[in-house]
């Protein structure tokens, strides 16, 4: 028994010495995967920063100088130094495309024992400016080409004619989701269920658009071959009143006017911002998801087409595409033969899940997307 005590205290004291020499060695590797995951954790931080403000300043292209102002504000309003943040811009690209790139110093805690003071972590993202080129969701009234060249910013204009007019079999709409009353009045309350494309749009009929329609992004119109989509002949009294009315009644009280949902034309550029609230693409409080919804349904988007013919044998190419806000039409005017419906122009850049055509500086519908 005694010889067991002995051999035990001796293999205790052992023990205890090993712990003592190894302590070290684990509060090392301790510290050194402290260290090494403050690294990775800084270095995913100053990714998101370098996609925010790479988004940033794209929104701001083709203005040199106001996408790198941009760029910097939103550094500097997240915590980054403009020190660390170099932006490349190259306005003349097609589309415009600006690169952000963040390095920074970062110190350790724990590796300094093994003679590691710091290592520079660093992040880069890129971003283009593009025209909204097609997609889902879209009213299918079209403005010309040329009424938007003699139209300026907040001018209100005819998107769906009436018969007093002198217009014969063509009244403004097209085909997106096929023909019929019940189909068009549907596209008009919702926005049509089929992706229609402009010719800016590269990749209208590849399907060619990861992340952006999850299953399909081509033009699927089963009335349009490509950008080339068949009028919709008929004046459409009832239905055009019943979307209409849908659309004016749907929208919240907080952006049922212009003022409310847009700020006024930058003085050089004319681009307006849209509340985020009044918003119908995102998921703020804009966004529509139901029949019963009060959204923001008189935020519109619409086809800009070549010209219209005469019946629906005249395809109209959709060129770009305009963003509204729907005025409606005059206080009982939409009977009988009556019923022009109206929209007031704004340039804006939206988020909006749509398909990324080449940059348009006549197109009225931006946006900002990453790119690498």
């Amino acid at each position: 028994m005694r010889e067991f005590l002995k051999r035990f205290s001796s293999e205790r004291g052992q023990v205890i010495m090993l712990a003592v020499a190894t302590f070290p060695v684990l509060l090392g590797m301790t510290g050194m995967a402290l260290d090494v995951g403050t690294f990775y954790s800084e270095r995913r931080n100053l990714q998101n920063a370098a996609d925010s403000i790479a988004l940033a300043a794209a929104q701001k292209l083709p203005d040199t100088n106001a996408a790198r102002v941009a760029g910097e504000e939103f550094a500097l309003e997240n915590g980054v130094a403009v020190s660390d943040v170099t932006l490349t811009i190259n306005a003349a690209a097609d589309p415009p495309i600006v690169r952000a790139s963040i390095t920074r110093n970062h110190k350790f805690a724990f590796m300094k024992v093994l003679g590691v003071d710091s290592r520079y972590v660093g992040a880069g993202a890129a971003a283009v400016k593009v025209s909204f080129g097609g997609g889902a969701g879209i009213v299918p009234w079209t403005i010309t080409q040329a009424t938007q060249d003699a139209s300026t910013l907040g001018t209100v204009v005819v998107m769906k004619y009436d018969a007093t007019g002198g217009n014969t079999g063509n009244f403004g709409a097209i085909r997106i989701d096929g023909p019929g009353a019940n189909v068009y009045n549907e596209s008009v309350m919702y926005g049509s269920d089929s992706f229609a494309c402009a010719v800016s749009a590269p990749n209208c009929t590849t399907g060619a658009c990861p992340g952006v329609y999850p299953s399909t992004c081509s033009e699927n119109s089963p009335t349009c071959d490509g950008p080339d989509c068949t009028p919709q002949t008929g004046n459409l009294i009832g239905p055009t009143r019943t979307g209409v009315d849908f659309r004016m009644n749907n929208t919240s009280t907080d952006c049922d006017s212009f003022a409310e949902t847009f700020s006024a034309p930058d003085p050089v550029t004319g681009i307006s911002n849209i509340d985020p609230d009044c918003n119908p693409w995102t998921d703020g409080p804009g966004k529509c998801t139901s029949d019963t919804d009060i959204c923001s349904r008189r935020v519109i988007i619409i086809p800009v087409v070549d010209d219209f013919g005469n019946g629906a044998s005249n395809p109209a190419t959709i060129q770009r595409f305009a963003l509204l806000f729907l005025e409606g039409y005059d206080s009982g005017k939409c009977q009988g033969n009556n019923c022009e419906i109206k929209g007031r122009f704004v340039k804006a850049d939206i988020n909006a899940r749509a398909l990324a055509g080449t940059y348009d500086p006549l197109a009225l519908v931006h946006f900002s997307k990453l790119t690498e």
